[in-house]
Protein backbone atom coordinates (compact mmCIF):
# COMPACT_ATOMS: atom_id res chain seq x y z
CA UNK A 1 0.00 0.00 0.00
CA UNK A 2 1.27 3.34 -1.24
CA UNK A 3 2.46 6.26 2.04
CA UNK A 4 -0.46 8.84 1.87
CA UNK A 5 0.48 12.42 1.83
CA UNK A 6 -0.04 14.14 5.01
CA UNK A 7 -2.76 16.25 4.77
CA UNK A 8 -0.17 19.43 5.41
CA UNK A 9 1.47 17.69 1.93
CA UNK A 10 1.07 20.55 -0.96
CA UNK A 11 -0.73 19.48 -3.94
CA UNK A 12 0.06 22.06 -6.70
CA UNK A 13 2.12 24.64 -7.66
CA UNK A 14 1.78 27.48 -9.40
CA UNK A 15 4.75 30.00 -10.87
CA UNK A 16 3.90 33.54 -10.42
CA UNK A 17 6.88 36.18 -10.95
CA UNK A 18 9.54 34.23 -9.67
CA UNK A 19 7.53 32.73 -6.72
CA UNK A 20 6.48 29.14 -6.63
CA UNK A 21 2.57 29.32 -5.05
CA UNK A 22 2.22 26.02 -3.22
CA UNK A 23 -1.83 24.44 -2.30
CA UNK A 24 -3.69 21.68 -1.36
CA UNK A 25 -7.39 20.46 -0.98
CA UNK A 26 -7.87 20.25 2.96
CA UNK A 27 -11.38 19.43 3.08
CA UNK A 28 -14.59 19.34 1.18
CA UNK A 29 -18.10 19.15 2.96
CA UNK A 30 -22.11 19.11 1.27
CA UNK A 31 -23.73 21.66 3.36
CA UNK A 32 -27.24 21.68 1.79
CA UNK A 33 -29.47 19.46 -0.36
CA UNK A 34 -32.81 20.24 -0.59
CA UNK A 35 -35.43 18.60 -3.48
CA UNK A 36 -38.69 19.88 -4.23
CA UNK A 37 -40.50 16.72 -3.73
CA UNK A 38 -44.12 18.85 -3.62
CA UNK A 39 -43.66 19.91 -7.23
CA UNK A 40 -46.00 17.90 -9.90
CA UNK A 41 -42.68 16.84 -12.32
CA UNK A 42 -45.59 14.85 -14.57
CA UNK A 43 -46.58 19.11 -15.73
CA UNK A 44 -42.73 20.09 -15.88
CA UNK A 45 -41.76 21.57 -19.33
CA UNK A 46 -37.65 22.06 -19.14
CA UNK A 47 -37.86 25.61 -20.74
CA UNK A 48 -38.81 27.03 -17.80
CA UNK A 49 -35.72 25.59 -16.15
CA UNK A 50 -33.09 27.40 -15.20
CA UNK A 51 -30.04 27.54 -12.81
CA UNK A 52 -28.95 29.45 -10.13
CA UNK A 53 -25.32 29.54 -9.09
CA UNK A 54 -23.58 31.63 -6.66
CA UNK A 55 -20.22 31.58 -5.23
CA UNK A 56 -18.22 33.25 -2.15
CA UNK A 57 -14.83 32.86 -1.24
CA UNK A 58 -12.73 34.02 2.02
CA UNK A 59 -9.08 33.92 2.63
CA UNK A 60 -8.17 33.18 6.23
CA UNK A 61 -4.58 34.48 6.52
CA UNK A 62 -4.36 33.31 10.12
CA UNK A 63 -4.54 29.81 8.90
CA UNK A 64 -2.89 29.79 5.44
CA UNK A 65 -6.05 28.90 4.07
CA UNK A 66 -8.89 30.03 1.42
CA UNK A 67 -12.44 28.57 2.11
CA UNK A 68 -15.05 28.50 -1.14
CA UNK A 69 -18.53 28.00 -0.77
CA UNK A 70 -20.51 27.22 -3.78
CA UNK A 71 -24.50 26.82 -4.26
CA UNK A 72 -26.34 25.97 -7.38
CA UNK A 73 -30.37 26.08 -7.66
CA UNK A 74 -32.57 24.76 -10.00
CA UNK A 75 -35.89 27.32 -10.10
CA UNK A 76 -38.94 27.13 -12.46
CA UNK A 77 -41.18 29.17 -14.09
CA UNK A 78 -39.35 32.92 -13.65
CA UNK A 79 -37.45 31.57 -10.33
CA UNK A 80 -40.22 31.31 -8.92
CA UNK A 81 -40.49 27.84 -7.54
CA UNK A 82 -37.11 26.35 -6.14
CA UNK A 83 -36.60 22.45 -7.22
CA UNK A 84 -33.57 21.67 -6.05
CA UNK A 85 -30.74 23.31 -4.20
CA UNK A 86 -27.53 21.85 -3.95
CA UNK A 87 -23.88 23.61 -1.90
CA UNK A 88 -20.93 22.89 -0.71
CA UNK A 89 -17.80 23.95 1.07
CA UNK A 90 -14.16 23.65 0.24
CA UNK A 91 -11.07 24.49 2.08
CA UNK A 92 -7.70 24.80 0.57
CA UNK A 93 -4.30 25.29 2.06
CA UNK A 94 -2.13 28.30 0.41
CA UNK A 95 1.25 29.72 1.07
CA UNK A 96 2.68 31.93 0.88
CA UNK A 97 -0.84 33.17 1.34
CA UNK A 98 0.25 36.66 3.19
CA UNK A 99 2.24 37.25 -0.57
CA UNK A 100 -0.65 36.52 -2.81
CA UNK A 101 -3.38 37.74 -1.20
CA UNK A 102 -3.86 40.88 0.25
CA UNK A 103 -7.07 42.04 2.55
CA UNK A 104 -9.08 45.34 2.07
CA UNK A 105 -9.97 48.14 4.98
CA UNK A 106 -13.42 47.18 4.10
CA UNK A 107 -12.94 43.64 4.41
CA UNK A 108 -12.65 42.53 0.88
CA UNK A 109 -9.18 40.95 -0.56
CA UNK A 110 -7.62 41.07 -4.03
CA UNK A 111 -4.88 38.57 -5.55
CA UNK A 112 -1.64 39.36 -6.82
CA UNK A 113 -2.86 37.26 -9.99
CA UNK A 114 -6.57 35.57 -10.38
CA UNK A 115 -5.11 32.43 -11.77
CA UNK A 116 -4.93 31.59 -7.86
CA UNK A 117 -8.54 32.04 -7.16
CA UNK A 118 -10.00 30.66 -10.27
CA UNK A 119 -8.24 27.14 -9.71
CA UNK A 120 -10.02 27.04 -6.50
CA UNK A 121 -13.35 28.67 -7.94
CA UNK A 122 -12.97 25.90 -11.12
CA UNK A 123 -12.55 23.30 -8.22
CA UNK A 124 -15.37 23.95 -6.22
CA UNK A 125 -17.84 24.06 -9.51
CA UNK A 126 -16.92 21.27 -10.40
CA UNK A 127 -17.20 19.15 -7.50
CA UNK A 128 -20.28 20.88 -6.81
CA UNK A 129 -21.79 19.70 -10.30
CA UNK A 130 -20.47 15.98 -9.85
CA UNK A 131 -22.42 15.93 -6.05
CA UNK A 132 -25.67 17.65 -7.72
CA UNK A 133 -25.74 15.29 -10.44
CA UNK A 134 -25.40 12.35 -7.94
CA UNK A 135 -27.69 13.62 -5.67
CA UNK A 136 -30.14 14.05 -8.48
CA UNK A 137 -29.95 10.38 -10.08
CA UNK A 138 -33.05 8.73 -10.35
CA UNK A 139 -35.10 12.28 -10.05
CA UNK A 140 -36.79 14.13 -12.48
CA UNK A 141 -34.57 16.25 -12.53
CA UNK A 142 -31.64 13.82 -13.24
CA UNK A 143 -30.84 15.28 -17.23
CA UNK A 144 -30.54 18.54 -15.84
CA UNK A 145 -27.37 20.02 -14.45
CA UNK A 146 -24.74 22.60 -13.63
CA UNK A 147 -23.28 23.63 -17.15
CA UNK A 148 -19.72 24.26 -17.87
CA UNK A 149 -19.16 28.07 -17.42
CA UNK A 150 -16.52 30.01 -18.42
CA UNK A 151 -14.43 30.85 -15.48
CA UNK A 152 -14.69 34.97 -16.71
CA UNK A 153 -18.48 34.65 -16.00
CA UNK A 154 -17.18 34.56 -12.27
CA UNK A 155 -14.62 37.05 -12.34
CA UNK A 156 -17.09 39.77 -13.08
CA UNK A 157 -19.41 39.34 -9.62
CA UNK A 158 -16.06 38.55 -7.77
CA UNK A 159 -15.19 41.31 -5.39
CA UNK A 160 -11.75 42.62 -6.15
Amino acid sequence: MADRPSPRTFIGIIILENMNIEYRLESIAETEFRMNYDFDYSKFAPEKLQVQIGHEIKPSMETDQIVVKAKATLVYDEGEIELATNSIMMRFGLSPIKDIIIIKDDGTFSAQDALVIDTFLVAAIGALRGIMMKNLKGTPLEPYYIPLIPIENFRTKRKK
